[in-house]
């Protein structure tokens, strides 16, 4: 089941995004729907959209007063089989309670990986014998262009989650290494400066621009700066933890002796994403 997307979707900003992009979800889907009800020219056109027990948790589109006796129809039939009622057998499927419902047909809202998604569904409380199956192969195919705009909202949502969560977690990591009392490094795959702590730019009294930039090894004392930079680079590559130690310039032009400490840093996939230092 998709997750509710609100007027303040956060998807807004998003560069190239689709249109179904800028909308609630419920409005985007009840569009959907009002679209389909139009091209079928009946009165009741709605999306039944399931949670992962395969049950119906809400139905959006036209027709609400008919939607008991619509739940009766038996949803894991019209699940692995698109169908519509009467059919060319004139017989209604079993249990299904149509009341004033003389007509229906339904084709299931399915993801590119197989996952239930839901049900589009239309139904007229008059007979459509002019209803053919040339029809519902074109509600099935509509139906699977549905699927395809659900889940990419349904995609791009979580993506969007992810990167928020990605935020977050950068922040809390931000605001923790920034509140110790030892100088802090990261390094990206290509070896070069992504971060420093707030204590480390306090010990320099230099800018993030002038760390994280080509000068990082300015403060360095002269006599070392070049030994200290070709031992990082060959436990870089090497991808081995380096120990160096080394005078570096203070923010008041004193040289204090630092211990540098360094790991190599691996996602769990095992991929090398860099150094912590």
């Amino acid at each position: 089941m998709m997750s509710p997307i609100t007027d303040s979707d956060p998807l807004a900003d998003v560069p190239g995004r689709q249109n179904l992009l800028d909308e609630p979800e419920h409005a985007a889907l009840l569009r959907m729907a009002r679209m389909v009800e139009h091209l079928f020219r009946v009165p009741i056109a709605y999306m039944a959209l399931l949670d992962t027990d395969l049950t119906v948790v809400t139905r959006i589109g036209s027709g609400s007063e008919h939607w008991g006796f619509l739940a009766t129809y038996p949803l894991a039939e019209l699940l692995a089989v698109p169908r519509w009622w009467p059919d060319l057998s004139g017989f209604p499927a079993a249990g299904f309670i149509g009341a004033e419902i003389k007509f229906a047909a339904s084709a299931p809202l399915r993801s590119s990986d197989g996952l239930d998604l839901g049900l589009l569904v239309i139904a007229d409380v008059q007979l459509r014998p002019d209803f053919s199956g040339e029809d519902h192969e074109t509600l099935v195919e509509l139906a699977s262009v549905l699927s395809r705009k659900m889940e990419l909202r349904m995609m791009a949502y979580q993506a969007r989650e992810m990167e928020l969560s990605r935020q977050e977690a950068e922040r809390r990591f931000r605001g923790i290494a920034n509140a110790v009392p030892v100088l802090i490094v990261f390094s990206g795959v290509d070896g070069v400066r992504s971060f420093v702590n707030d204590t480390l730019l306090e010990f320099t009294g230099r800018t993030p621009e002038e760390e994280l930039g080509d000068g990082f090894a300015d403060p360095f004392h002269p006599d070392y700066r070049e030994g200290v930079v070709e031992a990082y680079w060959d436990a870089f590559q090497e991808r081995r933890p380096p120990t160096i130690e080394f005078p570096m310039r203070r923010h008041d032009g004193e040289y204090r002796w630092m211990l540098a400490r360094g790991n190599p840093r691996f996602l769990d996939n095992g991929a090398y994403a860099g150094y912590t230092g």
